[in-house]
């Protein structure tokens, strides 16, 4: 696998290897554009990589990881690094952001469906997430590990379809993800198909700790055909017995689908209250 370091790199180079003593008056948290020679895909992807401020600082220190989804958004991903950014001065941890630059997100979010009448509102090219989790672990990962000071800890954040595929990555892998920040998610694709995952799900014997932080509003047309399935969730895991499941759900008043990310804040501060938890 070749990697391409495009955006900010001198930057990053000069700060990460060369200086030996950071200025204590300047602020060094850096973001940078990175392009991955991918054989899962044949062709380049892109990563948009958040480095926090602590990371210069503490040269020692490894740092939990944050994906995100749907960062070929710009203002997304500086919308969530700026949220990371302010509660990491006296709130949660620092972590490091990688942002996934999505290319067609019915392709890419979406698992197979099921159910022919499916297609007729997802039209083909779609139902390749498996190729994105096979991306995330086989390259993704591996460059990380390779480049930067990271712990094993996995967080996601998907909002809509991307919440979609954050919760399939979580429930197919170990490793994706410890802590979900779900963000209005679909669970109405191909006929309820996540409900009958999550059915399915609650009775495995896991590995891991799983955390679900489920949020969605009301009004507009996606949030009511949304909220229907999500609360036929939220029943399965209340019903639930198994202790290495953790959720909460919050319900708000934003009326607007895409302005869902407005309630990220609440997951972060929900997750710092969990590790803060888990910690004692």
């Amino acid at each position: 696998m070749k990697t391409l370091f495009l955006t900010g790199i001198f930057m990053f180079s000069f700060l990460a290897f060369t200086q030996e003593e950071p200025d204590p008056d300047a602020y060094y948290a850096v973001s940078e554009t990175i392009f991955i020679e991918s054989e899962v895909y044949k062709k380049q992807r892109e990563l948009q990589i958040f480095i926090p401020d602590e990371y210069f600082w503490e040269k020692n220190r490894h740092f939990k990881v944050l994906y995100l989804f749907d960062a070929q958004n710009t203002r997304i991903f500086n919308y969530i690094s700026g949220n990371i950014q302010l509660l990491s001065m006296n709130t949660i941890e620092p972590v490091i952001i990688v942002g996934i630059v999505t290319e067609d997100r019915w392709d890419e979010f979406l698992p197979p469906n099921n159910h022919v009448e499916t297609l007729k509102r997802y039209e083909p090219p779609m139902g390749h997430a498996d190729l994105l989790i096979q991306h995330i672990q086989e390259e993704v990962e591996p460059f990380l590990k390779k480049n930067y000071r990271v712990q094993d800890y996995r967080l996601g954040i998907g909002h809509s379809l991307g919440a979609t595929f954050v919760t399939y990555a979580s429930m197919k892998t170990d490793n994706l993800f410890d802590y979900n920040i779900l963000l209005s998610p679909n669970y109405n694709y191909d006929q309820k198909q996540f409900v009958d995952r999550y059915k399915e799900f609650v009775g495995n014997d896991l590995e891991k700790n799983k955390t679900f932080y489920f949020t969605n509003g009301c009004g507009d047309r996606y949030e009511n055909e949304f909220d229907g399935p999500l609360q036929e969730v939220i029943a399965i895991l209340e019903d639930s017995g198994n202790e290495k499941i953790k959720w909460e759900y919050k319900k708000t008043d934003i009326d607007n689908h895409g302005l869902i990310w407005l309630a990220v804040c609440n997951g972060l501060l929900h997750w710092n209250a969990y590790m803060t938890k888990e910690d004692k």
